[in-house]
């Protein structure tokens, strides 16, 4: 049997704002995330390029923002509790709110031909949530 071709793409934990993150594994296919996050903070409003993100809550509850056509306010917002799960396309921004401390898997899969971490585009800082 042939094994994938799966990489540790950072060091086992890498902290963030809202928590931190595990990267499990990247390639040219997929990239897996474990993320612990802590209630009362937010990631940045960010999209990506070329990748689909799914948020496959494990624990806890989040609220992903979906920003269309570049416009402030948050056009949609979706709760994703416990076993529940959403996909934001590639191109559109968003970003999540931490409502309940818990666990998630971030799921990646790309558009095009790779799957690459560097095609996120940042349009702010995560933090706490005011």
């Amino acid at each position: 049997m042939e094994t994938p071709n799966l990489q540790l793409v950072h060091p086992p934990w890498e902290d963030k704002c809202w928590g931190r993150v595990q990267h499990f594994f990247s390639n040219d296919d997929s990239s897996v995330s474990h993320l612990e996050v802590k209630r009362g903070w937010r990631c940045s409003v960010h999209h990506h390029e070329d990748r689909y993100n799914l948020f496959l809550v494990v624990e806890g509850e989040i609220d992903v923002e979906v920003f269309l056509h570049d416009e402030i306010p948050v056009q949609s917002t979706q709760r994703v509790s416990a076993g529940g799960m959403f996909v934001v396309p590639p191109g559109i921004k968003h970003r999540f709110k931490v409502v309940e401390s818990g666990r998630v898997v971030e799921v990646y899969w790309p558009r095009k031909v790779t799957c690459r971490h560097s095609d996120i585009i940042r349009d702010d800082v995560g933090g706490p949530i005011e």
